[in-house]
């Protein structure tokens, strides 16, 4: 029974159905739980469909102009058009190129010093 009713749920929550078989499925629906969960889910299902088929809203009236006045003002573009002070993207390149020899020659180290270290203890 639960299958048939389940079938009949979205035409009974659009309101589709014949009187009989519409009362049929409430009386059904009011015994049984499961059915009351799919139920509620479809009427969200076709109340969120809904909500979308609806005309979206226009937007305020000026909107545009406020939107194109901001955008032509200098210090907005001024702002946005180059990199931040102190930003590491090439702002120091000197720097980040010594770190990275730094940081390769302390790795190379490390590793030599592993490497010599783990072929001592496997000699004894």
């Amino acid at each position: 029974m639960c299958t048939e009713v389940q079938g009949q749920l979205p035409a009974y929550v659009g309101r589709s159905l014949p009187r009989l078989r519409r009362r049929l499925v409430g009386l059904h629906l009011r015994r049984c739980p499961l059915c009351q969960q799919t139920f509620s889910a479809q009427r969200d299902l076709a109340a969120g469909l809904r909500a979308l088929a609806a005309p979206p809203e226009s937007p305020p009236d000026g909107l545009l102009d406020a939107l194109l006045a901001q955008a032509a003002e200098p210090g907005l573009k001024a702002r946005a058009a180059g990199p931040a002070r102190g930003a590491v993207s090439g702002a120091r390149p000197a720097l980040s190129a010594a770190l990275l020899v730094a940081g390769a020659a302390v790795g190379t180290g490390l590793g030599y010093a592993g490497w010599r270290g783990w072929r001592r203890v496997s000699r004894r």
